[in-house]
């Protein structure tokens, strides 16, 4: 039975559908921690907005009190007597704010504009998240190419070194040949195992970003046509401007955050106003003898003195607006250096594509050259490994220039709120 269990086991895993990028973003968002602790904060974000609804309702409280000795003091022909007894009174009893000069509503918004706030803030929170799956597949992708440079170096040098060892025995080349052609085998070899490494360390990352350990399927193909087909239609700068404006989360958050302070500045600049309550209450009292007890009307209270606290928190609330609207033009700042740099890198990373494309191509005829003559005795070791590490740093760069490029891309995506829109797909 247990066999029979452990097979069906691994045949499920064998033929378990490869996770693919589109299939990983959605897992990540709908497992991944981040997006679980946003939701949590746009659900106590409601709970404010709630309690702060509450002052717009009437409040009750039933009140109790008892005395076991309770001493009374009578006039009794003109003279003061006193009895000892217990006492009991019960009431109940409601108040309902009639006028504040709109503090409640002030605080209201501000709640409102903070429950408004965490939205953005999970908007951002998916947004980065899409773009943290993006670079792990691309990342992936990126050193897998890496992988194929280093062991198609490493088989290149071997042969090198073999067709030295063969030379060297009949005399056409020395032993310099062949321990150089070895020592760059081997170094190529380590290369290998590094990029290996590193992927074992992308392959991790997207594994905790998606929960799941699913093999990851990356198509090179799809990873070359992503790299040269992703775009951007940008105007002008003053556009991209405006529209990192208009639609990034966390200039939107920050938008919020103003118009909250402002409304707590408000109401707390309301405070020296007062307010009207409607007031009422129904007891019953039990001493030395009962009788029940009921009142209604109006209670206005206006602060005359509190030690300073009012003028105090005025002060507060102004210095907190400044801050949030400080705070968000710095970060506006920020982020539109961040795009406009990653705009020009973006462009930049096309040259560098093709450049590379070009060194690959003209190197590889010289390194072809190079060869025969080597291998009749007219060009030196040095002349081969100098046109294979040109070639090697050609394939780097150029799979790096895809990468960065992706990557480029993919952070304007994230920047310009467009990752919930499309997926950056």
């Amino acid at each position: 039975m247990k066999t029979t269990i452990l097979f069906l086991l691994l045949i499920g895993n064998l033929f378990a559908a490869p996770l693919k990028l589109e299939r990983a973003i959605e897992m990540a968002l709908n497992s991944n921690p981040q997006t679980q602790v946003a939701l949590l904060r746009i659900q106590s974000s409601q709970a404010d907005t709630k309690a702060a609804k509450t002052a717009l309702h009437p409040r009750i409280d039933l009140n109790g009190e008892y005395y076991p000795t309770k001493t009374i003091v009578m006039p009794t022909n003109g003279t003061f007597s006193t009895r000892q007894t217990d006492a009991f009174h019960a009431d109940i009893s409601g108040s309902y704010s009639l006028w504040d000069f709109g503090r409640n509503d002030n605080l209201i918004q501000a709640a409102q504009y903070g429950k408004e706030g965490s939205v953005s803030d999970k908007t951002f929170v998916e947004n980065s998240l899409i773009e943290q799956v993006w670079l792990q597949y691309t990342t992936i992708a990126y050193l897998e190419q890496l992988i194929d440079t280093a062991r198609k170096s490493a088989e290149f040098y071997k042969a090198q070194y073999t067709q030295a060892v063969a030379m060297r025995e009949v005399g056409l080349k020395t032993q310099a040949d062949e321990s150089r052609f070895k020592a760059s085998w081997l170094e190529a070899d380590d290369h290998h195992s590094a990029a290996r490494a590193q992927k074992a360390k992308a392959l991790m990352a997207l594994e905790l970003l998606t929960g799941s350990d699913v093999p990851v399927t990356i198509d090179q193909a799809d990873f070359d046509r992503r790299a040269s087909t992703l775009s951007m239609a940008v105007e002008n700068a003053p556009t991209l401007r405006q529209e990192l404006s208009q639609n990034n989360p966390q200039l939107q958050k920050l938008k919020l955050l103003i118009r909250r302070d402002k409304a707590v500045s408000d109401a707390i600049s309301k405070q020296p106003y007062g307010s009207v309550t409607l007031i009422g209450s129904y007891g019953y009292d039990n001493s030395l003898s009962s009788y029940d007890t009921s009142q209604i009307g109006v209670r206005g209270s206006i602060p005359l003195y509190d030690g300073g606290k009012l003028d105090t928190d005025t002060q507060k609330s102004r210095i907190a607006l400044s801050l949030a609207q400080k705070e968000y033009e710095n970060t506006e700042r920020e982020l539109w250096q961040e795009l406009y740099d990653t705009m020009i890198d973006l462009n930049r990373f096309d040259e560098t594509i093709a450049a590379k494309e070009g060194v690959m191509i003209a190197t590889q005829k010289a390194l072809t050259l190079m060869q025969g003559r080597y291998a009749q005795g007219l060009a030196t070791y040095i002349d081969i490994l100098e046109s294979q590490s040109v070639l090697e740093n050609a394939r780097i760069a150029h799979a790096d220039a895809k990468f960065q490029r992706i990557r480029a891309w993919v952070h304007m995506q994230r920047l310009l709120n467009k990752g919930n829109t499309n997926g950056m797909l």
